[in-house]
């Protein structure tokens, strides 16, 4: 038996096995992806890049969370421990814009994400560093949780026995403490406890909206960040879409370029659109950025409300707001607090963001309040 089994191995899931690696529990890691990360998600081109002096074809492309903000106390720490290089979002040069008739403006003098900060590598640097401090036979990907129940034993010592699934079969797993760090609606949806949640434990999960569950993100890489020498920013606002803001994402040395945004579409309209979204994406590129966006390298899309491990149904027609995050009381240490519940949504300050997953999991490691 185990002292306590985490579900979801994104950022939340991975920084609290490694503190429970450092204080020496026996624990374990589960999650149904086949990867590490969660809602991190950071790509390299899948086809060679085209220039051969490139020094940077390895660039890892954001299609998750892309920033990190300097007042961010947890995930800066969290940096530097791994010794991760930032450089600053590109912010130099006017915003285009588009309104709803496709008019242009491009000399607009702002830059919204200034001050903001990449990770080199992307966010995906921070999931490899926490990785590497926890022993691997520890994470088990690719097993499903199904069920979960309190059991008390023939010692009369309450345990948690979690059912799950892998792709050599059905496994049961017991634990003295249990820490679901997946999106509240998808643990309501997916998952069945035993004893069953009350009617407000389970509409307090599906209350709360998963942050970036209903968003799709598209990233279009060049060879070189060519709007900057049009005195570009590579920031856009559009009215027009299917981008309705879009940033920088070139890697610091310029080796290539790379435009990212999110579609403005709501999840049914992108899933109409199909294989044409690309088309439509690199022909509005074209209008704000000129003729050379016609032509890509490559386009990378996720569309995170396409993934059962992230959004539900219901997370296809919300917008979440700071408000609507933080730990509801009726969920705190439920069955004799060995339940709990740490993901980015439930954090009190940094709710719903890569600072709040670290939150999250460092309340959840002091509540669990192992004795070693």
């Amino acid at each position: 038996m185990y002292d306590v089994v985490i579900v979801g191995a994104g950022l939340s899931g991975l920084h609290l096995a490694a503190l429970l690696e450092a204080k020496g529990a026996h624990y374990l890691l589960l999650d149904a992806r086949t990867r590490l990360g969660g809602r991190i998600l950071s790509k390299p081109l899948t086809a060679p890049t085209a220039p051969s002096s490139s020094q940077n074809s390895q660039h890892r492309y954001d299609l998750g969370p892309s920033w990190v903000w300097p007042h961010q106390p947890r995930i800066n720490q969290l940096i530097k421990q791994q010794g991760i290089k930032i450089y600053p979002q590109y912010d130099q040069g006017t915003l285009v814009y588009q309104d709803q008739f496709g008019a242009i403006n491009s000399t607009i003098d702002a830059a919204p994400m200034s001050g903001s900060i990449r990770l080199e590598g992307g966010l995906q640097s921070l999931i490899d560093g926490l990785y590497s401090q926890l022993e691997p036979d520890r994470v088990w990907l690719n097993h499903c949780v199904k069920g979960v129940s309190l059991e008390v034993t023939n010692e009369a010592q309450n345990q948690v026995r979690i059912d799950c699934e892998s792709a050599i079969g059905k496994k049961t797993i017991t634990t003295r403490k249990l820490v679901l760090c997946a999106p509240p609606r998808v643990i309501e949806k997916l998952i069945t406890f035993s004893p069953k949640l009350s009617p407000a434990q389970s509409q307090a999960l599906l209350n709360m909206p998963t942050w970036m569950a209903g968003q799709c993100k598209v990233t279009a890489v060049y060879e070189t960040p060519f709007w900057r020498t049009q005195g570009l920013s590579g920031d856009g606002m559009s009215r027009l879409g299917p981008l309705g803001e879009i940033h920088d994402a070139s890697p610091e040395d310029e080796s290539q370029g790379a435009l990212f945004g999110f579609v403005a579409w709501p999840a049914q309209q992108r899933k109409d659109a199909g294989d044409q979204l690309i088309p439509y994406v690199i022909k509005q590129l074209q209008q704000l950025f000129g003729p050379q966006a016609a032509t890509p390298l490559e386009v990378q899309v996720q569309d995170w409300a396409t993934q059962t491990c992230t959004a539900t149904q219901a997370d296809a027609h919300t917008s979440p707001s700071q408000s609507e995050f933080g730990l509801p009381i009726v969920l705190e240490q439920l069955w004799q607090g060995r339940l709990l519940f740490a993901c980015a949504e439930m954090a009190c300050e940094f709710g719903g963001v890569a600072e709040g997953a670290l939150e999250a999991a460092e309340v959840a490691f002091d509540v669990l309040n192992l004795d070693y």
